[in-house]
């Protein structure tokens, strides 16, 4: 094990730069060198990946990990392979013949990594090649899945120990996740059958975050004072609730000055990774976002995240509000909301939230459209066309998402959403013939071009239109877009050695089992899954109206008892000046807290926030100070800032 270990620390400096693991990150892969069944319990931002990812890298054969999003699945590929390591995927968006084709190179031993949707696993095709692809490590990410009573329960994953029963007792095991409530924890070891479990747990505390809760009928007045103060300590992000919100502050503080981009999902792909490294880098210093943004994104040095509205759950919160401050440094998660929130959050999910019979309708509706007949299989995704589904479906969108959301979560249905932009290419020729046009081709630029274009796709392009994203086939062939379409297109109307199409951005969806005459899903467990939806949001709201303090009700909420108050959150803050004996106004105090959370403030500021006399602010200034719960600001003295208890 120890030498296993020492290989690792090799690894880590060689690919990743880093000298050593961070806490917890040895103890955890020290175990699975140790071959213990491993649970790792780390916060947002706290290196779960490399749990696995290293020992990967050590062992001779492969590693499998299971992960339930696609597009985390393509993001720590293309991660891996930025930095030499051999990786890959499979899941239910791509075609039959290359899920095959992946599984062969597994097989033959072509990737360290082979990251798999929980679906997969069940497949004939996967059971049968198991045994080949000499897998020594499963990695099971995001494992709250695992449970109904996770945020985000997937029914596939609890069939993972029996799909993969063939190879378990020969393989070591890590299950991973930053959100776990204990009876999350429970479900997740009794379902994978760990029996005597190392469980790494970094705890849920975050000193560093000042966590602020801030009750406003104005919200908008409140947004603009928070990132006007916020931005003064560093890059910050939004979640901004819907896109056209997104859309509207980044415009807004854009033209205020402050370089703001908006993201969600219906931004082209490409354009929110370039967003993202903006933002990573610092070139733009806030995003507003929806909750599409975040997954696999590490800034270490975001100073404050705001929540416009209240999230649906604490595990929601809690990993959204932990972007903030991963350097270990202060920094500022706060939350606006109104008492009308939680129940027009509590309205949405039913209103949204389908039945039974409505979940049916879409089903049957959206094999229609598929044209997929009662037993047929589909064999590949194919394009969801929205407003074609409403039309047949007479359903509302928001009904209509909401049952495909539903339906992707049950492993019903499998929903890549903004796919990136693809060129479908099928050569007219044969191979034999194909080699015969390169060797009578007079310019051997494009013979060049055209033998590379063959050895970049599948040997199904003799056959089927095959498609290959864009950004993978540009980079293949060492070409721009205009280049490649014009090439493509001497090639079709010239020479007619191939037929193509270009592709643009768009949603895919694939029936995943031989269509059924009726959903093979009960009302019960439709409902059921609505009702851990809504004990989750009423969760949410105790929290939002509690008075205690906010670390240790997140911490009780994720198991941690005997917590001691932080000290330095709004109730923590709150409840040292209402206990004290001054005859100041309590109302002006904790308003003065509030304005300070989200940054240093002037005393002329605080006067006019308050819409009092700079006299009675210095009178709330001096106490504040003397009950140490202020100071004048290190950086700017004519300032005053709240002091961060250690």
């Amino acid at each position: 094990m120890q030498e296993q270990f020492n290989q690792a620390l090799e690894h880590l400096k060689e690919f990743w730069g880093y000298e050593s693991f961070r806490e917890g990150q040895d103890i955890a892969v020290k175990s699975v060198f140790s071959k213990n069944e491993t649970l790792v319990l780390f916060p947002t931002g706290g290196g779960k990946s490399l749990c696995y990812q290293v020992p990967a890298t050590v062992y001779d054969g492969m590693t499998l990990v299971i992960s339930p999003l696609v597009a985390l699945m393509q993001d720590q590929v293309q991660q891996l392979e930025d930095l030499g390591i051999s990786a890959t995927f499979i899941n239910n968006t791509i075609p039959f013949y290359e899920v095959e084709q992946r599984l062969v190179n597994a097989r033959n031993g072509m990737y360290k990594l082979l990251y798999c949707a929980p679906e997969r696993l069940g497949t004939e095709l996967f059971q049968n090649e198991m045994l080949n692809l000499n897998i020594d490590l499963v990695a099971i990410d995001e494992a709250h899945c695992i449970s109904e009573w996770g945020h985000d329960f997937r029914p596939a994953y609890r069939d993972i120990r029996t799909n993969l029963q063939s190879i378990s007792n020969n393989v070591s095991w890590i299950a991973l996740t930053a959100t776990a409530t204990p009876e999350v924890r429970n479900d997740i070891l009794e379902n994978l059958q760990f029996e005597n479990p190392e469980i790494v747990s970094l705890g849920f505390t975050r000193p560093n975050l000042k966590w602020w809760v801030i009750e406003t009928s104005k919200t908008r007045e409140k947004m603009i004072q928070g990132v006007v103060r916020g931005s003064k300590k560093g890059d910050g992000l939004i979640y901004g609730g819907t896109r056209k919100n997104c859309e509207y502050w980044a415009e807004f503080f854009t033209k205020k000055g402050l370089k703001s981009e908006a993201y969600h999902a219906g931004i082209e792909s490409e354009k929110r990774k370039q967003i993202q490294n903006r933002w990573i880098a610092g070139e733009t210093p806030l995003v507003v976002a929806t909750n599409a943004f975040g997954m696999g994104i590490d800034k270490p040095d975001c100073r404050y995240v705001i929540h416009e509205t209240m999230p649906f759950s604490i595990e929601a919160y809690y990993q959204e509000a932990g972007r903030a401050g991963r350097d270990g440094k202060e920094a500022y998660p706060i939350l606006y909301y109104k008492p009308s929130d939680y129940s027009q959050a509590k309205s949405r999910i039913e209103q949204n939230y389908p039945t039974r019979d409505q979940l049916e309708k879409i089903y049957q509706t959206l094999c229609d459209s598929f044209e997929l007949a009662e037993g047929s299989i589909m064999i590949e995704s194919g394009e969801l066309e929205m407003n074609a589904l409403q039309k047949r479906a007479k359903e509302s969108i928001g009904i209509i998402r909401s049952s495909l959301r539903l339906l992707e979560q049950f492993g019903v249905i499998a929903w890549l959403q903004d796919v990136k932009p693809a060129f479908s290419i099928q050569f007219t020729l044969n191979r034999d013939m194909l080699g015969k046009f390169k060797e009578r081709c007079n310019n051997p630029e494009k013979a060049e071009f055209v033998d590379r274009l063959e050895r970049t796709l599948n040997s199904h392009a003799f056959n089927d239109m095959i498609d290959v994203e864009e950004e993978s086939l540009l980079s293949a062939l060492d070409i721009n877009r205009n280049g490649l379409i014009k090439a493509l297109n001497v090639l079709m109307q010239n020479d007619h050695i191939l037929v193509f199409t270009v592709i643009d951005s768009r949603d895919l969806i694939r029936v995943l089992e031989p269509r059924s005459s009726r959903l093979p899903l009960n009302k019960e467990s439709v409902e059921k899954h609505r009702d851990v939806m809504l004990a989750k949001l009423e969760k949410m709201n105790l929290f939002i109206n509690s008075d205690t303090c906010r670390e240790v009700f997140l911490r009780n909420y994720f198991g941690e008892t005997g917590n001691k108050p932080c000290g330095h959150c709004d109730n923590c803050l709150k409840n040292i000046t209402l206990t004290s004996k001054g005859i100041l106004d309590k109302e002006y105090i904790e308003k003065t807290l509030a304005i300070l959370s989200s940054g240093d403030a002037s005393l002329k500021q605080i006067a006019e926030e308050l819409s009092v006399n700079q006299e009675t602010v210095k009178e709330l200034i001096s106490y504040l100070i003397k009950e140490n719960v202020i100071q004048i600001s290190k950086e700017e003295l004519n300032q005053y800032s709240l002091i961060h208890s250690k």
